[in-house]
Formats: structure tokens, sequence, C-alpha cells
């Protein structure tokens, strides 16, 4: 982009299957980015399946045409499919390549060698590291509705829609706020959850708790409560941080640049909180060097509670063991038998339900665009247009098809000699 020439932005629709309906910009923010910058230009390819309508694009002022040839900047939200990317041009969407993951080799490869330029979302993170442009706290918010909802459908005493079938977080609040009394405990003891993780994501998974009326404990409070339940609410929940899971193996005092510079030095001791809570909540992304939450066979030991397992980061065999595989929004649950670690039926006596849902935004599409719309807006494309010069290079994966110097180690994963 030359300076004082008018910036030009694209807005693919999404190709990977099944359709993702949300939107990386929603009609509010292209027209506000409109405003503050006079003369941009927003194309937007139609979508019959994106959350926002294509009239709710053009009145906002965009222009609405499949030719996105000759932008600055297309975006997207997931993988875009291999004839979208047009050679030479800027990009920003979720690649899912930084890992080196197997499945978007080939998508890599090709970028390399149409010297595509890449921002993947992922790596979009303010001065301290942490991230400003996610759909976490939305994933959040999903998945503690599932745990509820599992709930529902374990006991027989009550039965909510999908998010997805809602349609908004608005509908959701009101289910949480008027059938709360569905939730507790037939014999009054308190019903409990344990939400692991406080990052975005957890946040997302608070908030549906306490919409519900959940009360908050901290952890030691919250194993008192199970072992004296007089006078106690009948929703209770706590947040554990790493802290809380783990501790280090010779016996010295937790540190947290310990943990994460050496995990493996680690072992887990959620196991009291594991016979204190009826309900899981995993928000906390698995290092495969940390050790897991628990083995397998530790759910057939009388001391384990958990009846259910809403696994948001579905981490396969992960922290969590009886995560086998992803599930889907259209078949969010499956079983684990207690009597054989294996997977069986949902809501069976003996077995643990889990939930691993992992596009879980996509149930609410339209809250969680207008989340990240916003942080993105803010957070990358305002000062990219005010001075590109001035951006920092942390969200670029590529440029003009070459590695970006933190990412060299990919350079074989890529195919570059």
């Amino acid at each position: 982009m030359n300076p004082g020439q008018p910036f030009r932005l694209g807005i693919l629709r999404e190709s990977k299957k099944p359709h993702d309906l949300r939107a990386p910009m929603v009609p509010e923010d292209c027209r506000a980015l409109m405003q503050a910058f006079p003369g941009t230009e927003i194309r937007v390819q139609p979508s019959p399946f994106r959350c926002y309508e294509d009239s709710q694009y053009r009145d906002a002022g965009c222009i609405l045409q499949e030719d996105l040839l000759g932008c600055n900047l297309i975006l997207g939200v997931k993988e875009v499919a291999l004839d979208q990317l047009l050679p030479d041009h800027a990009f920003a969407f979720f690649s899912h390549t930084i890992k080196a993951q197997p499945y978007n080799q080939a998508l890599m490869r090709h970028m390399v060698r149409n010297r595509i330029t890449l921002h993947d979302y992922e790596l979009m993170t303010d001065e301290s590291g942490q991230r400003t442009v996610a759909f976490g706290y939305w994933a959040g918010i999903v998945g503690a509705w599932h745990g509820l909802r599992m709930r529902g459908l374990r006991s027989g005493t009550y039965t909510w829609p999908k998010a997805l079938e809602t349609g908004s977080y608005q509908a959701l609040q009101h289910i949480l706020q008027t059938e709360t009394a569905l939730i507790a405990n037939r014999d009054g003891s308190p019903y409990r959850v344990l939400v692991c993780g406080s990052g975005r994501v957890g946040q997302g998974a608070v908030k549906v708790l306490e919409d519900a009326g959940f009360m908050a404990l901290d952890p030691q409070d919250f194993l008192n409560s199970h072992s004296n339940s007089t006078g106690s609410k009948p929703l209770l929940y706590t947040v554990l941080r790493s802290k809380d899971l783990f501790r280090a193996k010779d016996g010295s005092p937790y540190s947290s640049q310990a943990f994460y510079t050496h995990p493996q030095d680690f072992e887990t001791c959620i196991g009291p909180y594991l016979g204190a809570a009826d309900l899981m909540i995993n928000t906390i992304y698995w290092n495969p060097d940390a050790p897991r939450y628990f083995e397998p066979a530790f759910i057939q030991h009388s001391t384990f509670n958990i009846q259910q397992i809403a696994d948001i980061s579905c981490d396969i065999e992960g922290s969590v063991p009886l995560t086998l595989r992803p599930s889907t929004i259209e078949d969010p649950y499956y079983g684990i038998s207690k009597d054989t670690l294996l997977e069986c039926p949902p809501f069976d006596p003996h077995s643990v339900d889990i939930m691993a849902v992992d596009n879980l935004p996509c149930e609410l599409p339209a809250d969680a665009s207008r989340d990240f719309s916003a942080s993105l807006l803010r957070h990358f494309l305002k000062p990219l247009i005010k001075d590109p010069s001035s951006m920092p290079g942390n969200s670029l994966l590529l440029n003009q098809g070459r590695l970006h110097p933190n990412f060299h180690h990919l350079q074989e994963y890529a195919g570059i000699a």
C-alpha cells in the first residue's frame, strides 16, 4: 500500500465446510472504519449463510462483489480455500499452521508458492503477550452452557436448547435467570462446578455461571463447603488456576515461571476437587509436556464425583484423558464408561458425560462476530490503515511468501529449501 492511497479491504465468503456462519467484520464496524478513514473501500463477497445479511453490508456502505483482486488486505475467519488465495495479496485468517499441523501443510505450501502475506489472528497480541483478537470468550460461554445443559439431560429435570437454537446470548440469559432452580440437586446438597482456567475462555464460562446465580468460592472454601454443606448456597463454583492444579514433584513452592518452562517437573494435585464437584469446565490448553489432570482409571474410584466434563480446550487425550475425539454441534456429547473406560452413549448411570465441540463460538455467530470485529478494528485494522509502517510484526506469519523470522523452524513444513 502506497501512502496517501485509499485502502481497499476485502471480506471473504467462508469456504470451509460445514459452513462457518461467523464474520471477521460486522456491518456496523465496516461503516465505522470507512467513516474513520474517508476513501476506504470495503468489498464483501455475497454469502447465503453468513450470520449478517448481504443487505446489511450494502446498507453500511460496502460493495458486494465476488472479485477481491487488488484489495490491500482480505479477511476471512477459518482456513481459506486454495482457489481463493489470490497470488501476491495479503490475508488475515486463522490458518492453523503455526504448530505445523499436518492437515494444513498443503495450505502453507500454497501460500509460500504464491507469495501470500498472512496475518494470523492467533499471533495478534499486546505488549504483555495476551491475545487481542480471539473468539475464546464465546467458546467459554457456549461451553459452560453445554455443561449445564448436559446436567439437565442426565437428570431428566430440564431440557434446554442448544445455544445455536436460541440465536443469542440474551436468550440464554433469560433461561439461566428464570430456570436456575432446576439445576440444583434434588436432595438439597449444593451443585458444584470446577472451572479450570481464568483466561478469556474461563471468563466466558464464569459469565454463564454468574448469570445462573452460582456463588463463587475460593478453592479452599470450595473444598470446605463439600465437607460441611450446612447453610451453603445451592449453586457453587470455583476457578482453579495452574497453581491449584499442579505442584512441583520435589516439593518446592509453586512457581509459574518454573511450571511454564519445565512442566514435566510438576504433578497434578486436582484430586480433592474431583471428589468435591459435579461438573468440570476445562478452559486451559494443554502442553503435552505437562501432567494430565488425572489418569482414565481414576474415574473408577469412589472419590471421583464428576458427572459431566465440558472440555472446551478439546485436547485429545490431553489434560482431560477422557476426551477421545472432538464432538460436533450436531452431536455434542458422548460418554466414557466407568466399567470399560471406552466410549459409550452419554447419560448412562455408569458413565461420565463429555462435551468436546471444537468450534463452540459458531453456535452464537452474531454475538461472537460482534466482539471479534470490534477487537480487530481497534487492535489491528485502524493502526494498520493509519500507519502501515508502524504495525508490529507479531501478527505476521508470512510476508510475500517468506516466513517471519519467528517461524524459521517451519521451513521444512512450508517446503522452503
